[in-house]
């Protein structure tokens, strides 16, 4: 019994690993479903930083906005073409009442007419606009519309309370809708009937009401009256996307670019598109019946508005978006990277603190804000293989060396490797996000179960030291 209760012998104190530590652990802690429990923990106390970095990248974020709405001011923003439309105005007069309660009443109202045909052209150049570190995709665009408009349908100027008609035959005029006037490079004149131009002038008309910005021209009432083709051509500048309005009857429209990452949108896809790294072409073809509008409208404001088509010159890579995306996969990235270690150290002879488990989660927290950093500077797939194989070495060196074990440290060097690859597979194809996750979910569980069949995870069939077995 005296040997049971004297203090440990030199050979117990440079024995092996577990006879020289499990005498100053308490036996719970020993326990592998307590050691689980711990960085089960830990992984969830580690989504307070991560949350902390996903403010940074929104902060980040913010402020690459800000500097891109600073140079769309300066240059010009996104660009809505929406027209042309021939917009007639007219009054009505309506008397009622007799004698001295005889009252006179005059509506002024506006006939909107379509084009017959119309037919837009664009040859657009991207370029990108830096300020400070951060850049725009800005485009100068040489804009063409040709087509023609019919004769005023008779019938279109009736009276709706039974008055009298006069017809502002000297104010009718082609509108233009522009979104950002400011931009335009260059005079716009349109050519009538292939003989006489006539220079437009800024604002909307009679097609103000509502506000909005665009462009306006007069059309003498012998043209509109009967019936009249135009074409016209302008220099646009703008930022980020292009649209436009199938003012048309029939609307074709064609538009080509040197940017090689377009995004078509709208209210219609173009029928037909070509993407080649050198850029692309698309085309529009928005028959009248697909329009779903009539060929005459009487309105105050510009039609149309909310069936846009058109085109946005996307980024190759929105890095913010994509880390913010990437932090979403945070615990499970911190949770695989840890499970490899904890098998590592159950298969070793040496203990691994739950401080040391949190050391390497911080690592893993840094990589997304190095990401970060070095994505503002040098893009972001040179900025991610940076990143990631800091993140991967270093904790390959730290896990090797605190297991004493080379293996250790190749093993986790290899583990964090795949990791990082499929992180930087799941935001490369988002559209397969999902399937690519699940997938690797139950693979990584699959291979926990069967790693860890033969562990004691109650840690009482832990090998027990000489004096302890010689007290019992």
């Amino acid at each position: 019994m005296a040997n049971a209760t004297s203090a440990p012998t030199a050979d117990d104190e440079n024995g092996s690993p577990q006879n020289r530590q499990s005498p100053k652990l308490p036996a719970v802690s020993k326990s592998p479903a307590v050691k689980v429990c711990l960085i089960g923990f830990l992984t969830i106390l580690l989504l307070i930083p991560t949350t902390f970095v996903w403010l940074l990248v929104e902060e980040r974020a913010d402020r690459a906005k800000g500097v891109a709405a600073d140079i769309a001011r300066s240059w010009g923003g996104t660009q809505s073409i929406n027209g042309p439309y021939l917009a007639i105005p007219f009054t009505e007069t309506v008397i009622s009442g007799e004698g001295e309660n005889r009252q006179r009443t005059v509506h002024h109202r506006t006939v909107v007419l379509f084009p017959e045909r119309l037919e837009l052209k664009g040859d657009i150049g991207v370029e990108e606009r830096q300020k400070s570190i951060y850049s725009l995709p800005v485009y100068s665009g040489q804009m063409s519309m040709e087509g023609r408009f019919a004769a005023p349908p008779s019938g279109i100027f009736e009276p709706k309370d039974g008055g009298t008609i006069k017809i502002a035959t000297d104010k009718a005029m082609v509108v233009v809708g522009i979104s950002d006037v400011r931009a335009l490079r260059s005079e716009v004149a349109i050519r009538l009937d292939m003989a006489k131009t006539v220079q437009f002038e800024p604002g909307l008309g009679v097609l103000a009401k509502h506000g909005g910005s665009g462009i306006n021209a007069p059309v003498a009432a012998d043209i509109w009256q009967r019936g009249f083709s135009f074409d016209l051509a302008m220099h646009l500048n703008g930022s980020s996307a292009l649209f436009a309005a199938p003012a048309g009857q029939t609307t074709l429209v064609t538009l080509q670019s040197d940017w090689p990452h377009p995004g078509f949108t709208g209210a219609f896809l173009p029928e037909q598109r070509s993407i080649t790294d050198s850029g692309f072409t698309a085309n529009w073809t928005i028959p009248y019946l697909a329009r779903g509008i009539p060929k005459t409208m009487e309105i105050d404001n510009l039609p149309l508005s909310g069936k846009l088509m058109g085109v946005k010159f996307v980024e190759p890579v929105n890095f913010y978006h994509t880390i913010s995306r990437s932090l979403k996969y945070a615990i499970g990235f911190i949770s695989l990277n840890f499970l490899a270690v904890f098998v590592l150290e159950m298969r070793s002879g040496w203990q691994f603190h739950w401080i040391q488990y949190g050391l390497v989660g911080c690592a893993l927290i840094i990589f997304y804000v190095m990401l970060l950093a070095f994505a503002e500077h040098i893009g972001y797939g040179p900025a991610y293989l940076v990143a990631a194989g800091s993140a991967t070495l270093l904790n390959a060196i730290y896990v090797g060396t605190s297991l004493k074990s080379r293996i250790a440290g190749l093993v986790i060097a290899a583990v964090l490797t795949g990791i990082f690859a499929t992180l930087y597979a799941l935001m490369r194809e988002q559209d397969y996000a999902l399937l690519i996750g699940s997938v690797i979910a139950f693979a990584a569980l699959a291979v926990t179960m069967f790693v860890t069949q033969r562990i004691d995870w109650s840690g009482l069939d832990a090998p027990r030291s000489p004096s302890h077995r010689q007290a019992v």
